[in-house]
């Protein structure tokens, strides 16, 4: 059995998910330790659930043993985002813009009149470049950073060449 047990988190997940704003009852509870296996299993699921600010609970330590209130236990928005699977309001609300500022495009066109390609071909590369939406160009951007990883040994080269004629 494992311990941490995926689907049996996604279930006690789900069933604060329907509960909501409410916690679980007695029974529930009773039902998701046998389910981890036991009290001490329960307890560091909930830790760990709680951890990645999937849930808030509250879990006393006592001499004979663990206390969990499962009234007090919350899906947080977090959670909810998980079971949703959708990203939620944080794929909304966590929208990082990047901007792509003139000297990318001059620079790709730099490259393109520097290339050995025939001049009709590189005059029709640059047109193309200028006409392109951000979206395209950003997308280009990235196939040509993936491109340059692949070639890391000699992407380092290069670096080392630039900055030894920088100094």
């Amino acid at each position: 059995m494992d311990k941490f047990d995926r689907n049996v988190q996604r279930d006690l997940l789900l069933a604060l998910y329907e509960s909501s704003p409410e916690g679980i009852s007695n029974t529930e509870s009773d039902n998701f330790e046998n389910s981890f296996g036991g009290m001490a299993n329960y307890v560091a699921n909930l830790r760990y659930l709680a951890e990645h600010g999937l849930l808030a609970c509250k879990i006393d330590r006592y001499s004979h043993g663990y206390e969990i209130t499962p009234e007090l236990m919350k899906i947080t928005n977090k959670g909810i985002d998980f079971i949703r699977n959708d990203g939620g309001l944080g794929a909304i609300l966590n929208v990082v813009n990047v901007r792509l500022h003139s000297d990318t495009i001059n620079k790709l066109e730099s490259i393109i009149s520097s290339s050995n390609a025939p001049e009709e071909e590189k005059a029709t590369l640059i047109s193309t470049l200028r006409k392109l939406p951000e979206d395209a160009i950003k997308h280009l951007n990235l196939k040509l950073l993936d491109m340059g990883v692949s070639h890391l040994p000699n992407a380092v080269h290069a670096i080392q060449t630039a900055l030894h004629n920088l100094f």
